[in-house]
């Protein structure tokens, strides 16, 4: 069976490592734009194997570089066993790698979806780390006393900009957000004002043009807070951390 041209080398012999045959059914997939992702059925996440499937965000490098930031600024600023938490956590990959990286510490994820929880948690159990799942909305989680918050958020506005692939076939609640991406910001923020210590820090995955928008929901929240944004590869502003007491 040929190599389609709209997937890479790699790809290629990935998906035919995971298929003892590729048939028609498969190639016709690809050329449509089915994710080849979802067929291979799994992606490395810096040293983490994450299994994905169509209820889960495919994880991407803009979310790896959100957890490189989020690690070294947690070890410039704690050096004590700490409470994560991460909400929307969806494949598991972000509280993963935190769990990994911060082996003494307590890490919690939730998501409102059941079928993303139950896949985070095969997720968990396949790089062999300890982590809390929880099945639950932002505004309903009540568990106190955390140091970190950490979320890659559904942030796209309902008419904003994104490949016609990703809109088809990944999962739309986990992608689009109401009052032009922004809703899920505000609510956590919201929240996390009930679930955080006194001192913490807060580290979000942003939109590239949601950064001044965003700067007025933290200060509503939190108007002492020290607010930093980086940008990703293409020099965009795609993070924010939240310094509070810090």
């Amino acid at each position: 069976m040929k190599k389609p041209d709209s997937i890479t080398k790699l790809d290629w012999e990935l998906l035919k490592e995971k298929h003892l045959k590729i048939d028609n059914k498969i190639i016709n997939k690809i050329n449509k734009g089915y994710p080849v992702q979802y067929l291979i059925g799994d992606v490395d996440f810096f040293d983490c194997l994450i299994k994905v499937n169509k209820h889960v965000l495919i994880p991407r490098f803009e979310t790896e570089l959100l957890v490189d930031k989020a690690i070294k600024v947690i070890k410039e600023n704690f050096d004590k066993e700490l409470r994560i938490i991460d909400f929307g956590t969806g494949s598991g990959c972000i509280a993963i790698k935190l769990a990994k990286e911060f082996k003494n510490s307590e890490v919690f994820a939730i998501d409102k979806s059941k079928k993303a929880i139950n896949l985070s948690k095969e997720n968990a159990r396949i790089n062999n780390v300890d982590i809390s799942f929880y099945v639950s909305k932002f505004d309903k989680f009540h568990k106190k006393n955390f140091d970190i918050l950490i979320s890659n958020p559904p942030y796209i506005a309902k008419d904003g900009e994104i490949s016609d692939n990703v809109k088809k076939y990944e999962p739309k609640t986990a992608l689009f957000a109401k009052e032009n991406g922004l809703f899920y910001y505000d609510q956590i923020l919201n929240q996390s004002k009930k679930i955080l210590k006194k001192r913490n820090i807060i580290f979000f995955e942003i939109g590239y043009n949601q950064k001044d928008n965003l700067t007025e929901i933290i200060k509503k929240h939190y108007p002492l807070a020290k607010i930093k944004f980086d940008k990703d590869y293409n020099k965009m502003d795609r993070f924010c951390t939240i310094y509070n007491n810090i």
